[in-house]
């Protein structure tokens, strides 16, 4: 080492310069003071052992002290109670037909509402079953009643087709929106047809309105919740 005093090189282990006497004792116990080599590994070794437990005490308490997870219980799906359906009502279908011949009507008001009579037999609604039902409508003259007529297959019970037991008049009717028919007959000659005429007022014209059928020996509706496919007014 170098002697702090003149510089002169002398040994590591001189307590005291050799050329200028000057002491190195103090000097040297301040080099040395400070950790030794040994307890810095020590204390560096600690350190990493502490770092090691502390990373080993929070995996064992993530994987057995972590809160459980709750399981979600399958929702309830709702059973739909499905109610036994009706038999379908007789097909009612809607074609527009020109008439062989245009003949004038004179013009009618709108008739009111019309009820049943009292002659109602339920038992001859059994006449209907099975019966296919088809409105078929002619030209719509600007100004006169609507003219159509109601084909039923096997013939019109009551008047075309004999109901046996039956007693009196079989009077039909055909109701569309909220406007009644004027008259409905059978003509001979046409099969399985019921002619009717209905007022009906210009804006039905073109548009789509519920139509019931009806006949006063039966209590029950012939045909309803159907939809008229009314046509357009001609004019003459």
């Amino acid at each position: 080492m170098q002697c702090p005093n003149c510089g002169s090189q002398i040994p590591d282990s001189s307590k005291k310069c050799g050329v200028c006497g000057v002491l190195l004792q103090p000097q040297q116990a301040q080099a040395t003071t400070g950790f030794p080599g040994w307890a810095k590994g020590l204390l560096i070794g600690g350190g990493i052992g502490l770092i090691f437990f502390a990373v080993l005490g929070a995996a064992y308490f993530f994987f057995y002290f972590r809160p459980s997870i709750t399981m979600i219980e399958p929702t309830q799906i709702p059973t739909a109670v499905i109610a036994p359906t009706q038999p379908p009502a007789p097909t009612v279908a809607a074609v527009v037909e020109s008439p062989p011949e245009e003949t004038p009507l004179p013009t009618i008001e709108p008739t009111q509402a019309f009820t049943p009579t009292s002659t109602a037999e339920p038992q001859f609604c059994d006449a209907f079953d099975g019966v296919e039902m088809t409105v078929v409508y002619l030209d719509w003259i600007k100004n006169e009643p609507l003219e159509l007529y109601v084909k039923m297959s096997g013939g019109v019970p009551g008047l075309e087709k004999e109901i046996p037991d039956a007693t009196g008049e079989w009077n039909y009717r055909v109701k569309i929106g909220d406007y009644n028919s004027i008259g409905c007959e059978f003509i001979e000659g046409y099969r399985e047809r019921l002619y009717c005429e209905i007022n009906l007022p210009n804006e039905y014209e073109g548009a789509v309105q519920p139509i019931a059928v009806y006949v006063d020996k039966c209590e029950e509706n012939l045909h309803t919740g159907q939809k008229a496919f009314l046509p357009e007014i001609k004019k003459k």
